[in-house]
C-alpha cells in the first residue's frame, strides 16, 4: 500500500531499494555461519516437531533420581538419570568442597579420578558461566582444558542451585554418534538444576543430622560432667572428714567401700560418651532401695540427710542409674544450700497410680518467677560454683522414664523437689523382692 501511495516512477524506485536490501540481507545470512546458525536455530525451535516428549523424559527422570536402584547413593542415580537423555556410558560428579575447588565424588560405570581436581577460578568452570551453560568438548579440544577428563569425556553438566555450581556431571561420549541440540541442552540444564535441588537436600538433611548428633553428644558430655561433680563432692566429704576418723576400722572399711562405688560409677558415666554406647534399657526396681542407697552416701555431710519410706513395697520402671543421678543431685542441693542443724528429708509416697520422691530442705527457698523462668534453663546456676546444668538434667532424666519434676517453694521457707513417676501395675509390683 505504502508503494502505490507514491505511485510513478517514485514507487518503481522503492520497490527496487527494497528488493535490493532483501538481496543484501538475505546474502549476508547465508555467508555467515553464526547468523545461518541462529535461523536455523530459530525455525527449528519453532517450526518443527521437538525431539523429545518433554512430560516422558521428565517424569522418567523423577523416577530415576527419586527411586533407589540396589542401594545406589542419591550421587549415582544423578549421574545415571542425566546419561540416559544422550545415551552416555558412563560418567563423573564433582562436588563442590567450599574453599578449595571442585572433587570427583562419585562415578557410575568407570572408576572415580584418584587426582581431580578443579579450582573455583579454572577457566573450565568459569565456562559454566554460574550454571546456565553446557560444555561440550569438541574433537580439537585441548586435553588440559578439562580437569583430570578421560578420552572419552564429552559433556559438562552444570549442577546449579541458588545461581551457585555446587557440583557438575561429565558423562563420557556415547559409543554411536549423537549430536546433542538445543533440545537436549536445554533438558540437560533444566535436570540438572532439579538434580542440584536433591543433591543440596540431602547435604543439608547431613549437615542437620551431624549437628543434632552433636548436640545429642554435647548433652550426654553435659550430664556426665555433672554427675561426676557430684561424685567429687562426695569424695570431698570421705577427705574432709578422713583426718579426724583415719585410724577407725570402721570408717577405712566405709571409706573403701565409697571410694570403688566412686570408681564404678564414673567408669559407667565415662562409658556413656563412647559413640556406639547404646542407652540403657530401663527395668523393674524398688524405688526405696535407691532412696536408702542415696542417703547413705551422705551419711558424712554436715547437715543430717533422713530417708523416710510411706510408699511400701512398689516398683518403677526406670533406668537406676537415671534414678540415682537425678536423687543425688537433688539431696546434694539441698545439703548446698542448708545451714549446719538443718535436716534434709528424703521421701516417698503414693499418689494414685503415682509414685512421690519428694526432698525437702529448709533453705533460702526460691521465688515463682526464679523457678518458672530460670531454674530449669541449661547453664544458669544461683551458686558461684554451680555448672547450671543439674536442674534441666534432673528433669530431662525423670521425664524419660516418663515422670516429670515439680518444685514447691517458698522464699524464705525452703523448698521440696517432687520426683513423680508412674507405678508399675500390681501384678508387677508383688513378683518385685523388697530389697530388690
Amino acid at each position: 500500500m505504502l508503494l502505490r501511495g507514491f505511485g510513478g516512477e517514485w514507487g518503481l524506485v522503492l520497490q527496487l531499494a527494497m528488493l535490493f536490501g532483501s538481496i543484501v540481507v538475505l546474502a549476508t545470512v547465508l555467508s555467515s555461519g553464526s547468523a545461518r546458525r541462529r535461523l536455523k536455530f530459530l525455525i527449528s525451535r519453532n517450526f518443527y516437531t521437538h525431539r523429545y516428549d518433554y512430560r516422558v523424559e521428565w517424569l522418567k527422570f523423577i523416577d530415576l533420581v527419586s527411586e533407589p536402584k540396589g542401594g545406589e547413593e542419591l550421587s549415582i542415580r544423578i549421574i545415571r538419570a542425566l546419561a540416559e537423555f544422550v545415551d552416555s556410558p558412563a560418567g563423573v560428579l564433582w562436588s563442590l568442597s567450599r574453599g578449595s575447588g571442585y572433587y570427583p565424588t562419585a562415578a557410575w560405570k568407570q572408576p572415580i579420578p584418584s587426582d581431580g581436581k578443579a579450582p573455583i577460578d579454572d577457566p573450565f568452570v568459569l565456562g559454566f558461566r554460574d550454571g546456565s551453560w553446557i560444555q561440550e568438548r569438541t574433537s580439537n579440544a585441548g586435553e588440559n582444558t578439562w580437569p583430570s577428563a578421560s578420552s572419552r569425556a564429552w559433556l559438562a553438566v552444570p549442577l546449579s542451585h541458588r545461581r551457585e555450581v555446587i557440583g557438575f556431571v561429565v558423562l563420557d561420549r556415547a559409543a554411536h554418534v549423537v549430536n546433542p541440540d538445543w533440545e537436549a541442552f536445554d533438558l540437560l540444564r533444566a535436570a540438572g538444576r532439579q538434580a542440584a535441588s536433591y543433591l543440596a537436600e540431602e547435604r543439608s538433611t547431613k549437615v542437620l543430622r551431624d549437628s543434632e548428633l552433636l548436640t545429642e553428644y554435647s548433652k550426654r558430655f553435659a550430664f556426665v560432667v555433672h554427675d561426676i561433680k557430684n561424685l567429687a563432692s562426695q569424695l570431698n566429704l570421705i577427705v574432709s572428714n578422713a583426718t579426724r576418723h583415719i585410724g577407725d576400722p570402721e570408717f577405712q572399711r566405709d571409706m573403701l567401700r565409697t571410694v570403688e562405688d566412686s570408681v564404678a560409677r564414673m567408669n559407667n558415666l565415662l562409658s556413656q560418651l563412647k559413640a556406639d554406647a547404646a542407652p540403657r534399657p530401663p527395668r523393674l526396681l524398688n524405688p526405696n532401695v535407691i532412696v536408702g542407697a542415696v542417703a547413705g552416701e551422705f551419711v558424712d555431710a554436715p547437715v543430717a540427710v533422713e530417708s523416710r519410706d510411706e510408699a511400701g513395697n512398689c516398683a518403677v520402671t526406670i533406668d537406676p542409674e537415671r534414678l540415682r543421678s537425678a536423687l543425688t543431685h537433688l539431696v546434694q542441693n539441698a545439703v548446698d544450700v542448708s545451714s549446719p542443724g538443718d535436716r534434709v528429708i528424703i521421701s516417698s509416697g503414693r499418689f494414685g497410680n503415682r509414685l512421690l520422691i519428694d526432698v525437702t530442705d529448709k533453705g533460702p527457698g526460691m521465688d515463682e518467677a526464679f523457678v518458672r523462668n530460670e531454674l530449669f534453663l541449661p547453664f544458669r546456676s544461683t551458686k558461684s560454683g554451680g555448672y547450671g546444668i543439674g536442674a534441666f538434667q534432673t528433669r530431662e532424666l525423670i521425664r524419660m522414664a516418663g515422670g516429670d519434676l515439680e518444685v514447691i517453694s517458698e522464699k524464705g521457707f525452703g523448698t521440696t523437689m517432687r520426683i513423680i513417676l508412674p507405678l508399675a501395675p500390681l501384678r508387677e509390683s508383688a513378683t518385685l523382692p523388697a530389697e530388690t
